[in-house]
């Protein structure tokens, strides 16, 4: 394993307890107000790994949704576990409420310890006992008689860590997808203001499409983490996915670039959070070790009249334009028109030079560069006038969406990105 876990001593645990109650004996007598201590319930010898932060991270999000902005707030990420202390200017009652509503919102809740102290230093008991993470019956029998070993509760433990992680980026996936389609406006492309360059979709009809790839990205997410080199098990969740996508589209086309671009990041992703390993090596590594059909596609017709590789070559490379595409999200405050248009600028896009050739793909990116040329106020105006040319010429920047909405996503989970 590349991340640097840390063994923890059960005097390490006794240490950071009593650090614990210290912090919380100190903000009882400078605020005089409840406090909220907020720590993760992990078995075992090791308190501190990027999934348990990302599930802790949540957990402080969830604090926040639901309780709002608090009037103090302190966050540490130690190697003995994350811990964070908050402090409301409500009653102890009101806030143990919200906490209790938060650990039984979702599985993932079953490993949040929210304590809350009220202002004479009582802790508040939950009206209910939690239940056992392994059999589901009450906790409490089956701590005493150590009914389940611990080997068992960590690999449950790990398991409802991986399930959260993948549902958490697979929600996001289909966000960023949702969030390319409605971008306007985009030249060629479907958007909120018109269908672009083709007849046989709308915004709509992506947005189901998207909907219906959420399963196969949290499944991609599993596969990476469960195993190393998954490549000939992506590829038949992808073929499925693929399937499925059709029938619920009708046989239109909306995201099988998408289906492949997406499920090798999220299981590199997988992979990252066990192992430690560069997202985008990792994903262009598995791209190389994929089995190449032999099915005649739009693809394989450019590779053989151009000898652009297109989708694949990008993934083999480890996803450069997406990464460049992120970048410029990052540095340009979220241009995204303007992040489009740098990857029709430079990318040999397949689907402009299957409807165009070469000499539509010259077009386009002739275009892309005007705009580009213009000052940024000006680009939103010019990119109609760019939609309707391409229009006219039936020339659409399909691969650069692709590209436009893995940038998005990147976007999104930017701590394991960079």
């Amino acid at each position: 394993m590349d991340f640097k876990t840390e063994i923890i001593t059960l005097q390490q645990i006794l240490d950071a307890k009593e650090y614990r109650c210290n912090v919380q004996q100190r903000l009882l007598s400078k605020f005089h107000l409840p406090v909220l201590s907020f720590t993760m319930n992990i078995a075992g010898e090791i308190k501190q790994t990027p999934l348990i932060e990302l599930t802790f991270d949540y957990g402080i999000q969830s604090i926040l949704n639901f309780l709002g902005p608090p009037l103090h707030r302190s966050v540490l990420r130690r190697p003995t576990g994350c811990e964070a202390f908050f402090v409301y200017e409500k009653t102890a009652e009101e806030i143990k409420q919200a906490c209790i509503k938060i650990e039984s919102a979702s599985p993932v809740g079953r490993l949040f310890d929210m304590d809350v102290i009220d202002i004479d230093g009582r802790k508040l008991s939950r009206p209910n006992s939690r239940t056992c993470i392994v059999c589901g019956g009450p906790v409490a029998p089956c701590s005493r008689s150590r009914a389940h070993g611990l080997e068992t509760i960590k690999a449950f433990t790990n398991q409802i860590l991986l399930q959260f992680a993948a549902e958490h980026f697979a929600i996001m996936a289909v966000e960023a997808l949702k969030e390319e389609v409605r971008f306007t406006p985009k030249p060629g492309l479907v958007d909120l203001r018109n269908q672009g360059a083709h007849t046989d979709m709308d915004a709509a009809l992506f947005d189901r499409s998207a909907d219906t790839l959420h399963s196969y990205f949290a499944q991609s997410f599993l596969l990476g983490a469960e195993e190393k080199d998954c490549m000939p098990k992506l590829q038949k969740a992808g073929l499925a996915a693929e399937a499925s996508m059709l029938q619920t589209t009708c046989g239109v086309n909306t995201h099988k670039g998408s289906i492949y671009a997406f499920g090798l990041i999220l299981a590199a992703l997988g992979n990252y959070f066990i192992c430690g390993d560069d997202i985008f090596l990792h994903a262009g590594l598995l791209a190389k070790s994929a089995a190449v059909s032999d099915q005649k596609t739009h693809g394989s017709d450019v590779l053989r009249k151009y000898g652009v590789r297109g989708a694949r070559e990008e993934a083999e490379a480890g996803f450069p334009s997406a990464k460049m595409a992120y970048k410029f999200l990052q540095q340009s405050d979220g241009d995204i028109l303007s992040a489009l248009l740098h990857l029709i600028a430079e990318c040999p896009d397949t689907n402009l030079l299957y409807r165009g050739g070469l000499k539509g793909l010259r077009y386009a990116q002739s275009w892309a560069k005007f705009v580009l040329a213009l000052p940024s106020f000006l680009r939103p105006w010019f990119a109609k006038y760019m939609d309707h040319a391409f229009i006219r010429k039936n020339l659409s920047p399909g691969g650069c969406a692709d590209l436009l909405a893995l940038a998005l996503f990147l976007r999104k989970v930017d701590n394991f990105a960079d």
